[in-house]
């Protein structure tokens, strides 16, 4: 946990040399000077990422009427839309909710109504209620509101449920009707799995199918809640708002010889609090998701002999402590993440041996249909410090992939992908000495090449995007100087990574948005701490 034990590679060794070791130094806030001195976990909630989006005011309205008769061509769309922004991660659950007024919606078996995400994955939330024919008029019951469709409601069938207007209250959304096996209960929610970036527009467009009524939307909202993030986001989002948060730790010796600290700023409280969890002259920092609640949780690994190492991880959706014993002495345990692709992080650490001939090896035990607790091993990379790994999903499945930085001869570097979807690539990119920074710098979904190396005194980091991958671009954000220390995470909840580092000296984080090159600073931490945004750095 140490700056001695976080680091694993050559390289890494001499970042370690240039910034020392944990002090003990006491923190104060800012101007509040108030000590942070939490003993234990503080302000620990069950909730999962999830916010609500009411609609766009504009987009409210009136539902143009189709044309005579039932099932006929339908008329134009009312296009409602949802600005959804600040989460991270595809969608684990989707829920939309509509009202009808001024006025309601007469014979509601002409309306069928479609939840599109900002990729365009669409799905129908119900259509043409009551009707068995392709000419069926189906259900004269008016609509009114409102009604809420989420895959949690009781199994009343919205198809065939009675009264004028309709009951509101709770759905499950149905299958379009028009044939005889229309109606059928469907759920919302797997539709939108592979949504890998739920920010953006998601439109739920309404439908009149028959002519001589009328109706309007007069409310709508939409719910979303988020795993984490496919696309190799940093993991330090410990509130789960969809934003990295401002966190150091340090060791503190208090109350036992080695004890370390973390400091916490929730992006989405501002209030600092303190963590006591792990041993510093040991441990490595490895906070993810590893109950699946959408916040990253406090952990660490601690190394040892088999049977010994193991990571101790502070449960956020419980408050619980789980122990998994993994790996031995030696082992990378920076490579956490989902391999899985179930929303959760599994324990994972990679394995380089001493010859440079030798093979190396990514370990994980997967939570998914896994009840045995078994270990699954790939071998990928080379030992003898000669293949450092990449932390990411590159392909947008929604499982971490398997890829290490190989030297391509030359002092060029070079990607080599064993991708989780099936295949292998390899990628020229940057110099075999360069730090290692993926993350989804375009918001796309996918995790993004990237490294960095001081150049005439300048943090330089050299970004190859997924989406445009014949375009890299590169960045000057730091300096060695000051000692500055590259810290990842999407600072602004935009869901694409930012450029950030902390600054020793002044325990400041300097964040560079890549959008719109805004700059955003944070004090937090002092001289010998570390940044825990770093942690993924190899």
């Amino acid at each position: 946990m140490s700056w001695t034990q976080k680091v694993l590679s050559s390289r890494s060794l001499a970042a370690v040399a240039a910034v020392g070791v944990f002090g003990a130094t006491a923190f104060y806030l800012g101007s509040l000077d108030t000590e942070v001195e939490a003993s234990n976990t503080v302000e620990v909630a069950a909730s999962a990422p999830s916010a609500t989006f009411p609609a766009n005011a504009g987009t409210l309205g009136a539902i143009p009427d189709g044309g005579p008769g039932c099932g006929v061509p339908a008329g134009s769309n009312r296009d409602v839309t949802f600005t959804v922004s600040g989460l991270s991660g595809a969608p684990t659950n989707v829920e939309v909710s509509m009202t009808f007024g001024g006025p309601v919606h007469s014979w509601g078996g002409d309306v069928t109504a479609t939840l599109i995400a900002p990729n365009g994955t669409q799905f129908a939330v119900y259509g043409r209620r009551g009707s068995t024919t392709p000419t069926g008029c189906g259900s004269g019951n008016d609509l009114a509101g409102p009604y809420n469709f989420k895959d949690t409601a009781a199994a009343t069938n919205w198809f065939s449920v009675a009264g004028t207007p309709t009951p509101a209250g709770d759905y499950r959304s149905t299958t379009v009707g028009g044939t005889a096996t229309g109606g059928t209960v469907t759920s919302l929610s797997p539709a939108f799995a592979g949504v890998a970036n739920p920010n953006g527009t998601w439109t739920l467009r309404v439908n009149d199918s028959g002519g001589g009524d009328t109706g309007a939307v007069s409310a709508a909202s939409l719910t979303v809640d988020a795993g984490a993030a496919p696309g190799g986001s940093p993991t330090s989002d410990f509130d789960g708002d969809g934003k990295t948060d401002f966190a150091v730790a340090r060791q503190t010796n208090q109350p036992i010889a080695g004890q370390v600290r973390w400091f916490i700023n929730p992006s989405s409280t501002g209030n600092v609090v303190g963590y006591d969890w792990g041993i510093g002259t040991t441990d490595f920092f490895t906070p993810a998701d590893f109950d699946g609640d959408g916040k990253a949780d406090i952990a660490t690994w601690r190394p040892g002999a088999a049977d010994v190492a193991a990571f101790y991880i502070l449960r956020s959706s419980n408050n619980t402590v789980q122990i998994e014993t993994f790996g031995v002495s030696g082992d990378n345990p920076s490579v956490v993440g989902d391999y899985d692709g179930d929303g959760k992080a599994d324990p994972a650490v990679f394995r380089s041996p001493a010859g440079a001939g030798d093979q190396a090896f990514f370990f994980y035990r997967g939570s998914l249909n896994n009840p045995g607790g078994n270990i699954t091993f790939v071998p990928w990379g080379t030992g003898g410090l000669t293949s450092f790994p990449a932390v990411g999903d590159f392909d947008g499945d929604g499982k971490n992939d398997f890829v290490v930085q190989r030297s391509a001869g030359g002092g060029q570097g070079a990607f080599w992908h064993l991708l989780s979807g099936g295949g292998t690539q390899i990628v020229p990119f940057g110099l075999d000495s360069d730090f290692i920074l993926p993350a989804d710098y375009d918001g796309d979904g996918k995790t993004d090449l990237a490294v960095s190396r001081t150049d005439s005194g300048a943090r330089v980091w050299f970004v190859r995007p997924s989406a445009t991958p014949g375009a890299p671009y590169q960045v000057s954000w730091g300096t060695s100087a000051t000692a500055d220390i590259r810290v990842l995470g999407d600072y602004d909840g935009d869901g694409k990574a930012d450029f950030g580092i902390w600054r020793p000296a002044t325990g400041t984080f300097w964040i560079l948005n890549g959008a719109n090159n805004a700059v955003t600073t944070s004090q937090l931490g002092a001289t010998g701490d570390y940044p825990i945004a770093n942690f993924q750095q190899n």
